[in-house]
């Protein structure tokens, strides 16, 4: 057994000092095999020092100072509070500053995109999901469809009415929902301006019912595909004035054709004049082939104005305000009531209303107003033609002056015509020989045409393929050569280009 010697014991103990200690007693061995091991020490008694340390003098010294300034502790939380909410606002402006160009580019993008849409929404070329208004005129072609069409019966239908009222939109819009119901049935759709001369319409109607069909007599052939056989052929002809002749044989031989009662022929022919079959063909009524006649009245302001708020009503947003759309509506309705001139007239003002978005770099949508629609009313319809021509923008001069330049080049070739397909072409090919001028985009271009029309300073035939529909001026070659002059860019631009 192990036992503790005392001499290690003592070489254990801590030193002596002033304070008092206390040692564990002795005990006497208990046999000769224990060995006496040193006693660990024990934990010493809290003694009281007599001296104050250095080390407590400093700390009550630094109590006293707390509690003397124990009073200013409000002040300096409140301090430390003030530099908390700078430092907040120093965060909150860093990361406005970070965020604020990205979602002020979203706010650009977003109102660049509700113009664009709205725009595109008044082109021409746009056909809408469906046709507000003419409800009566719908129901007799409703009704006629179903008499002739539905029946398998031959007849023939003309339409009138002034330009813009709307009669190739809603007949195009019936045959496209009619169309699938007849499988069995052909439809033919020509617009008589883009056939060459009046005899080539049988020409035309043969390769259309027929493409693949040998043409000998154009005549013969066409009266037989048109007149015998199986299948009903519905044909529309839209400025069917167009087919005019000095004795109007080909109209005559058109609608005899229809109202054969073995003709598998319904035929539609749509103009403008109200009396072209009384005027042109008196002999119809003498031989009992006189054409159904349904005639589209001009629009009126109540119609006008439904239509236009029904196009905006896609958009989320006003992009014209009400009061304005009446304004347009009431001067269309007293001058023409042509619907398109007031689909020019909302979209030329939403533009007027971008270029001022444009400027302002507002992220905010503002719509076009009263003013913004009397500037272009002012344009189409209050100015003469060479005030009009000094308000047009550049690139409405560049058509201008591109046109001018065709007509120039198709002096030299009579029988050829200005196309919007040629016109294309020409437009693109001398942008391309300028580096100050930049051409626009095909609906761009489409657009500035539409405009020109309106101003009555360029007129656009119809056909059912857009690059045939020809093309012409309305004002005189000279009064646009004045305008280039007082355009240094366009008349240095022409004259190396086309010079007279």
């Amino acid at each position: 057994m192990l036992r503790r010697s005392q001499s290690k014991e003592n070489a254990l103990s801590p030193s002596k000092s002033n304070c008092a200690k206390r040692t564990s007693p002795k005990r006497r061995l208990s046999g000769p095999d224990e060995v006496d091991l040193p006693t660990p020490p024990s934990t010493p008694s809290k003694r009281q020092c007599v001296t104050p340390s250095p080390v407590r003098r400093l700390t009550k010294q630094l109590d006293r100072v707390l509690v003397n300034q124990q009073v200013n502790i409000p002040r300096a939380a409140a301090v430390l509070e003030e530099k908390k909410k700078q430092q907040q606002q120093k965060i909150n402006y860093c990361d406005k500053e970070n965020t604020a160009p990205e979602q002020q580019q979203k706010d650009t993008t977003r109102a660049r995109n509700v113009y664009q849409e709205a725009k595109a929404l008044f082109r021409r070329s746009t056909l809408p999901e469906r046709l507000v208004g003419r409800e009566n005129e719908r129901k007799r072609l409703l009704d006629f469809w179903e008499t002739h069409v539905s029946d398998n019966k031959p007849g023939c239908l003309y339409i009138s009415g002034s330009p813009g009222t709307g009669k190739t939109a809603l007949l195009t819009d019936i045959m496209r929902a009619k169309k699938y119901d007849h499988q069995k049935v052909k439809f033919v759709t020509i617009n008589c301006m883009s056939v060459s001369e009046p005899k080539a319409i049988y020409t035309k109607l043969f390769t259309e019912l027929k493409p693949r069909g040998k043409l000998t007599d154009p005549v013969k052939d066409a009266e037989t595909l048109l007149t015998t056989g199986t299948p009903l052929n519905v044909v529309f002809l839209d400025e069917i004035d167009q087919l005019s002749t000095r004795h109007q044989d080909v109209l005559y031989k058109l609608f005899e054709w229809a109202s054969s009662p073995t003709s598998r022929l319904v035929l539609i022919g749509i103009a403008n004049a109200l009396n072209m079959t009384d005027r042109l063909l008196p002999r119809l009524r003498t031989k009992n082939c006189e054409p159904e006649l349904l005639n589209f009245n001009p629009y009126q302001v109540a119609d006008i104005t439904a239509i236009i708020k029904d196009r905006l009503a896609t958009l989320s947003t006003t992009v014209i305000q009400p009061a304005a759309i009446e304004m347009c509506a009431r001067k269309v309705a007293a001058s023409m009531g042509d619907l398109r001139t007031a689909l020019d007239i909302c979209r030329r003002a939403i533009e007027l209303a971008e270029t001022e978005h444009k400027k302002t770099q507002s992220t905010d949508i503002k719509p076009a107003t009263i003013p913004h629609v009397l500037r272009v009313l002012n344009a189409v319809f209050g100015s003469p033609t060479k005030q009009k021509l000094r308000q047009l923008n550049l690139q409405q001069k560049v058509v201008l002056a591109v046109l001018m330049i065709m007509v120039r080049q198709a002096k030299r070739h009579p029988n050829q015509h200005i196309t919007v397909g040629k016109f294309r072409k020409q437009y693109a090919s001398l942008c391309a020989q300028s580096d100050e001028i930049t051409p626009v985009s095909s609906h761009e271009l489409s657009d500035v045409l539409s405009m020109l029309e309106t101003s009555s300073l360029v007129s656009v035939g119809k056909s059912k393929e857009e690059q045939l529909r020809r093309i012409h001026l309305s004002v005189q070659e000279s009064e646009i050569n004045d305008m280039v002059t007082e355009v240094p860019l366009l008349k240095t631009w022409v004259d190396y280009v086309s010079p007279e």
